[in-house]
């Protein structure tokens, strides 16, 4: 992992990183070239770009930049086989971004949006510049352009006045949508930022109830995701980390596919061709040909 940007300018009303972290900051790009440079010489043949508010990227260098920009000057600069992008907020993943992510080898099909709600009031109150509409339409967007891309999202449940009503509208927006998979937060309050101060708190043990509810969709879509490419051929990127229940070695696809392969390590660190055979819960089974 390379983080290129620290800091945050939104001031979502439940989150405390700006006033811990404080302003967007970036990575000059020379420096990211050379972190990446760094990393691949060291061995690393993945690198996953980081940050708190990645979209703002370049934003705040002279010359000013983006992550468009930088992505391409990475894949100009250096060799590194694959580039894997952290979180990016729905507003900031652009056309060119969807664009370099189709057209590019290199770039990972993987992308993870925060929803947070899909309760336009709700996303009102959190201080959040979209709506659910926004997120709908960018998400069947990238899934137009990209049908293989793996497309995950946050939720936050329970936040002050999300009633049943609300739950469910966010439910339902994930549910219909090609969402491969869902990271679930509880919402809790934190010191010092302003829904900590919010009425109409939701009791805890709807919270649970409610978090589970989620997960559970989200590990249907990641199980129905997964069953597109059984039987089909994929290349994924061996870790050197061994499966605990099968012991089989795991390997990780561009489109963030776990997938278990029953050999020596000798295969660790190498991108590799295998088919799937079979889903063993949200991982798949596969074989190398």
């Amino acid at each position: 992992v390379l983080k290129i940007q620290d800091g945050c300018d939104a001031f979502c009303t439940y989150c405390i990183v700006p006033y811990a972290r404080g302003p967007s900051r970036s990575l000059p790009p020379d420096d990211v070239i050379d972190g990446i440079r760094a990393l691949s010489d060291a061995g690393y043949i993945e690198i996953v770009l980081s940050g708190i508010h990645l979209g703002h990227y370049g934003q705040d260098l002279k010359p000013e930049t983006n992550l468009s920009d930088l992505l391409k000057r990475i894949e100009h600069a250096s060799a590194i086989p694959r580039l894997r992008l952290s979180s990016i907020e729905p507003l900031e993943m652009t056309d060119e971004l969807i664009e370099q992510m189709a057209e590019s080898s290199r770039l990972c099909r993987h992308f993870h949006i925060p929803l947070q709600s899909g309760d336009n009031g709700i996303l009102k109150k959190m201080r959040r510049p979209y709506t659910a509409d926004d997120f709908k339409q960018l998400i069947q967007k990238i899934h137009k352009r990209i049908p293989d891309a793996a497309i995950g999202a946050d939720i936050l449940v329970g936040f002050p006045g999300e009633n049943d009503a609300a739950f469910n509208t966010t439910f339902e927006c994930i549910r219909s949508l090609p969402v491969t998979y869902l990271h679930v937060f509880p919402f809790s309050a934190r010191p010092g930022t302003p829904a900590a101060g919010y009425a109409r708190r939701v009791p805890s043990e709807v919270i649970k109830t409610r978090c589970e509810h989620m997960r559970r969709l989200g590990k249907m879509k990641r199980m129905r995701f997964n069953q597109h490419f059984i039987g089909r051929r994929i290349t994924i990127l061996v870790e050197n980390t061994r499966h605990k229940a099968t012991g089989f070695l795991k390997g990780i696809s561009s489109n963030y596919l776990t997938v278990l392969i029953d050999t020596d390590d000798s295969l660790s660190n190498q991108i590799l061709s295998v088919r799937v055979i079979e889903q063993l819960e949200n991982n798949l089974l596969g074989v190398i040909e």
